[in-house]
């Protein structure tokens, strides 16, 4: 199978576990556990899923392909979107952040609202995921990293569905602002709430590093 079968085929089989206005907490929880677990066993099952960083330095382009240089490795570049189900907040399952340079990444939890924390997601959490939009240049994503730090200091949003206001954010939705504003890409696999898992799942993104599964 090849890869842009795949990934097509992904985004097909996936739910779209964002349409979830009549079910309960619990129900989107699950529905959120769900795919991570269908992510995971696609990706067992088709390794090509996880892709070369075509932005990253990395890799060369030869022969029409881009070719590793190495292994895969945790990404450091900028604006690279890291997405981990380790965790709950919330209905929200798992985290989401955007890498701000080698050292840093830009993300939102409940306490501290919107900060700059340490770029070790390699050794913070056992599941992580990477990913990097499709047809967007390096200039591009750094664009949408600045954007999420821009709002640094600005306060937690538990208010989900609440997703185009720029007072306030919860982890993911920082994510999809961020890159919504920089690049006009839509993140938000099925609307609704902006979960975690969404940004793995939209068909502007693939992966380039998982680990855990």
């Amino acid at each position: 199978m090849s890869t842009v079968l795949s990934l097509c085929m992904l985004s097909v089989i996936l739910p779209a576990v964002s349409h979830a206005n009549s079910t309960s907490s619990e129900d989107i929880v699950q529905q959120q556990l769900e795919t991570f677990e269908r992510v995971e066993k696609e990706i067992e099952s088709d390794p090509e899923l996880v892709q070369p960083d075509k932005n990253s330095s990395s890799y060369n382009f030869k022969a029409n392909n881009f070719q590793a240089l190495a292994a895969p490795s945790y990404p450091k570049r900028k604006g690279v979107i890291l997405v981990t189900k380790d965790g709950k907040f919330g209905s929200l399952v798992g985290h989401a952040g955007i890498i701000y340079s080698e050292t840093k990444t830009v993300e939102s939890f409940p306490k501290e609202g919107v900060k700059t924390f340490k770029n070790n997601w390699n050794t913070k959490y056992k599941t992580v995921y990477a990913v990097t939009t499709k047809g967007t240049t390096v200039a591009q994503d750094a664009k949408a990293a600045d954007r999420a730090y821009s709002h640094k200091g600005k306060p937690y949003n538990w208010e989900f569905t609440n997703i185009n206001t720029t007072k306030k954010f919860y982890c993911s939705q920082l994510v999809y602002e961020a890159y919504k504003y920089s690049t006009g890409l839509n993140l938000n696999h099925g609307g609704g709430i902006v979960f975690p898992i969404d940004l793995v799942n939209s068909s502007h993104t693939y992966i380039i590093y998982i680990k855990g599964v």
